[in-house]
């Protein structure tokens, strides 16, 4: 198979062991699939914004950051 976005990758036999997917692209498609599976899509528990702001201040000395700020 040679689509664009699917990569079939073999063990060290050579045998078809997993595939990356790129979900971006097919979700829609394997959505139930997955689903039916029993697999959740979990959002991450910290907050973007603040994540955002840390990398905006990394190179500032003496930066206080309040522990309230990291989850929501």
């Amino acid at each position: 198979m040679n689509t664009r976005g699917i990569i079939i990758e073999h063990n060290a036999k050579g045998i078809p062991a997993f595939a990356r997917i790129d979900l971006k692209k097919y979700w829609e498609g394997l959505k139930f699939f997955f689903i039916s599976k029993g697999v959740t899509i979990q959002k991450p528990s910290y907050n973007p914004e603040f994540v955002e702001k840390i990398k905006s201040q990394e190179s500032i000395a003496g930066v206080k950051i309040k522990a309230s700020e990291v989850w929501k």
